[in-house]
């Protein structure tokens, strides 16, 4: 979501080299006013306590707590449908750049199904053999 890739460079700026100079301030000021006061309050709460505001998630994995995330979050960071946040730390969750272009992958084209491996029929010992002499 843009809100949050926004809150992101924020947080790169606010960290990052340039977190001192006036001409990072002003790019931190502008990105400010971007974002909604309810999202930027947290953002705050969470960098105050010394930890980032914002987490990238890789393979299923929050960076800031290293905790698996729930397949359904995973999934709606991938659709790209709403603001998420880490159950586990409570920072806000964006996909890192590398998955983010994986997540559109070209459809199939018209007429051709996904091809589905056949399970194989798994043939062992009867249970109850045929009983001697009965031919079978």
């Amino acid at each position: 979501m843009k809100v949050i890739e926004r809150l992101f460079e924020l947080q790169e700026l606010e960290l990052g080299a340039a977190a001192g100079s006036a001409e990072g301030k002003k790019a931190a000021e502008a990105l400010k006013k971007e974002i909604p006061e309810p999202i930027l309050g947290h953002y705050r709460r969470l960098m105050d306590r010394g930890k980032k505001g914002v987490a990238l998630v890789r393979h299923g994995v929050c960076s800031g707590c290293m905790m698996r995330l729930a397949t359904g979050i995973h999934a709606a960071l991938r659709r790209d449908e709403d603001i998420a946040m880490c159950d586990t730390c409570a920072r806000y969750l964006l996909l890192a750049p590398e998955e983010a272009h994986g997540a559109a992958e070209a459809p199939a084209p018209a007429g051709f199904a996904a091809k589905v491996p056949k399970t194989s029929v798994r043939r062992g010992r009867r249970k109850n053999p045929p009983a001697a002499g009965t031919g079978a």
